[in-house]
């Protein structure tokens, strides 16, 4: 028997704003791209959202490190 696929969305509130955790996710892609790395050479990612500084850390395959802004 075939498994039904749900659909999911988290959304993140803090204060007077709401980020959509998938749209974070695309966001630290789109950076860790933008600094001159492959999409194909991402093999895992790890974010660590911090709403209290507006900002979302992340570690892509446990050495590029950087940051985006949640909102």
């Amino acid at each position: 028997m075939d498994k039904k696929k749900v659909e999911q969305e988290v959304i993140l509130q803090y204060r007077q704003h709401e980020v959509n955790i998938e749209d974070v996710t695309n966001r630290v892609k789109a950076h860790y791209i933008a600094k001159g790395n492959s999409e194909d050479s991402i093999e895992d990612v790890q974010i660590y959202v911090k709403p209290e500084e507006f900002t979302a850390y992340y570690v892509i395959n446990d050495s590029f490190c950087g940051k985006v802004n949640l909102f």
